[in-house]
């Protein structure tokens, strides 16, 4: 017999399941039998990384006159 992966969704699941046993007459039970209709519970929005910042190129100095 293959033991199944014990991952974050199982347990948020059995926590669901666990609750609506205790407080079935709860007026969150229609809420909460939504959420069982879900495949995942980890949600992981992917962020784009900015691109790094460039340094600016500093301004070339003008040269001062050396004739006085």
């Amino acid at each position: 017999m293959k033991s199944k992966a014990l991952d974050d969704d199982y347990f948020v699941r059995n926590a669901i399941y666990c609750w609506l046993h205790y407080y079935p007459q709860h007026k969150w039970v229609d809420a909460y039998r939504e959420l069982l209709k879900r495949d995942s519970f980890n949600r992981v929005d992917v962020v784009n990384k900015p691109r790094p910042a460039r340094r600016r190129k500093p301004k070339p100095k003008p040269e001062e006159d050396n004739a006085a």
